[in-house]
């Protein structure tokens, strides 16, 4: 599998930056993981939207799925000008908030498919499974495997219960690294990179990408705050792809 960070930063992007996007690969399969702030313009610097089997929503706050709106625009007027003629595409995506997933799935051009704790899904020969996370709304860890390698992609949450387990064993793992351990509260909603550094190495993953960066940060001192559980942590670079 090829996965490539189209956006890393949440809950804006830095200058010259994207909000949280990913791109799957695997074989013809295309799957676009979440589509926030910029991410449309990155993804078309390496396929066409027309190419993509589906796309998949961890959760419905704008850094995650603002260019959804956009990319609804680019499919209804191809599709007006007889530039698509595909068939509806597959968006897997969380029920709530309602007004939210409304202005994607009332859209003809998009074919929900709402997701729930444990929901599987096989797009193309990839298979998925859902995990509800602990967020201020509904948001789905997933793990995605083909060929034998498995991914797992956090979402945004905070500390979990069930996220190690769900971790366990992965060839990569991509998680929520919304916070330095200084600025974490009790109702932060998102992981520390101490929390996240204790978490892959207690799952025993391959390796660790820091993403979901607040652009203020120092990244060294991400990379620092999770090695001291995780030995050689890296920190998503946007537009560069890796191989699961």
């Amino acid at each position: 599998m090829r996965f490539t960070i189209l956006g890393k930063y949440g809950p804006f992007p830095a200058a010259g930056g994207a909000c949280s996007g990913y791109l799957l690969e695997q074989n013809d399969t295309k799957v676009l993981i979440d589509c926030g702030s910029g991410v449309l313009s990155r993804l078309q610097q390496i396929c066409d939207i027309r190419e993509l089997k589906a796309i998949v929503l961890s959760h419905l706050h704008s850094d995650h799925m603002a260019d959804m709106l956009i990319l609804r625009y680019a499919l209804e007027i191809w599709k007006a000008r007889g530039l698509y003629s595909g068939d509806p595409l597959p968006v897997y995506l969380p029920e709530y908030p309602e007004e939210i997933h409304r202005q994607i799935s009332s859209a003809p051009v998009f074919q929900p498919i709402f997701v729930k704790d444990g929901f599987k899904a096989d797009i193309g020969g990839v298979s998925f499974i859902f995990r509800e996370m602990t967020h201020p709304v509904q948001s789905f860890a997933m793990t995605i495997e083909s060929g034998g390698q498995k991914l797992v992609y956090t979402g945004d949450t905070n500390m979990n219960p069930h996220l190690e387990a769900f971790a366990r064993g992965a060839d990569m793992m991509v998680a929520d690294t919304g916070l330095l351990e200084r600025d974490k509260t009790e109702k932060s909603p998102h992981l520390s990179a101490a929390e996240v550094g204790r978490i892959a190495a207690g799952a025993e993953v391959r390796k660790l990408i820091l993403s979901h960066i607040w652009p203020g940060y120092a990244e060294e001192e991400l990379l620092q705050e999770a090695a001291a559980s995780y030995d050689n942590p890296i920190i998503a670079e946007e537009m560069k792809t890796y191989i699961i």
